[in-house]
């Protein structure tokens, strides 16, 4: 997935690096935490 995001970033960049028309550009990537497998659920732990 990080890679996928690397990708499109480089892409934007290209897309938009010699625009006269574009000012400013702002992007936010907010990333969900991982649930870990047998830590989340305690009521299986017994």
């Amino acid at each position: 997935m990080a890679q996928d995001i690397g990708k499109a970033l480089q892409e934007l960049s290209k897309a938009i690096e010699n625009n006269e028309a574009v000012e400013s550009v702002v992007i936010k990537i907010t990333l969900k935490k991982q649930k870990s497998g047998k830590a989340s659920n305690p009521k299986e732990s017994k």
